[in-house]
């Protein structure tokens, strides 16, 4: 099997024991991920807040050269990169002037023939949990997660068409075939705070602080997710959270491909689950 692959920015940067973990995930369950050639940044929060035309051409390019390169699908393992790809696809789908305006700016032929996938789509919908679960060598047993799919995989329900807006499970199933405990939380779906890490500090402070203490009041050892943002909110900020709050989290955030790669026996060292500012040793020892 081959899929097309938009590994983002941050994949390339401050998430790449995101991108080694997910590379060696679909490795083992013989998926053959082909790059984008010469792809660009989706445009992320900056060019949605500058205009709206930006931020549907620079990720309808990427699909644009995704077309050239022969692609039917492309899985973009980052929520937002998903998120801003999915809005340009359906937007050129259901609009002949929008899609114009966009091949306009971008000086290149887009027929819109490239689906979008997120990276739990691609796990679950399309190779399937039986498959998944035919690879797990050390069950990640005694093990309990919390799902965290953040706010751009599955909202808006008519961009992301993929799970439950609000209560989504494929997470959750993912982590069961892994051998996993899921354990039951209202954080699934809130936003972390995002970018606005950048300006207002103490909103994401506050709003990833929500996710991680209620995450430690269900016992669970570890929080999964499927976002660099995401991670990068709810790992560096813990030491704030306890400054702010006067209360020690100290609860590892793990990228889902993280902890397939664990089950499947792939070395930590090939995963970088050790990169992590939050120590994952104790969660790694229950399953070593």
């Amino acid at each position: 099997m081959k899929t097309g692959y938009f590994p983002g920015c941050s994949l390339h940067s401050t998430a790449k024991n995101y991108e080694s973990s997910t590379r060696e995930v679909f490795k083992t369950l013989d998926v053959q991920l082909e790059e984008i050639p010469d792809w660009n940044c989706c445009g992320s929060t900056p060019a949605h807040q500058v205009d709206h035309l930006l931020a549907l051409a620079l990720p309808a390019r990427n699909l644009a050269q995704a077309e050239k390169a022969g692609m039917k699908e492309v899985m973009a393992p980052c929520a937002a990169c998903f998120n801003h790809l999915r809005t340009a696809e359906i937007e050129c789908a259901e609009s002949k002037e929008t899609s114009q305006k966009v091949q306009q700016a971008i000086e290149m032929n887009y027929k819109n023939t490239v689906h979008v996938l997120n990276i739990l789509e691609l796990l679950v919908d399309r190779i399937g949990l039986d498959k998944v679960a035919a690879k797990v060598k050390k069950p990640l047993k005694g093990l309990k997660i919390a799902p965290y799919y953040g706010c751009m995989l599955t909202r808006p329900a008519k961009i992301a068409q993929f799970d439950h807006p609000t209560n989504p499970v494929s997470m959750d199933k993912l982590l069961v075939a892994l051998g996993a405990e899921v354990v039951s939380w209202d954080c699934k779906t809130d936003c972390c705070g995002a970018a606005y890490v950048l300006t207002r500090p103490e909103i994401v402070v506050e709003l990833s602080g929500k996710i991680v203490y209620q995450a430690k009041e269900t016992g669970a050892d570890a929080i999964a997710t499927a976002c660099p943002m995401c991670m990068s909110n709810l790992d560096l900020r813990q030491g704030a959270m306890a400054k702010a709050t006067g209360k020690k989290a100290q609860v590892p955030v793990m990228y889902i491909t993280e902890l397939i790669g664990m089950a499947f026996g792939i070395p930590n060292s090939v995963l970088g689950i050790r990169k992590h500012v939050v120590s994952t040793a104790s969660m790694v020892a229950k399953i070593s």
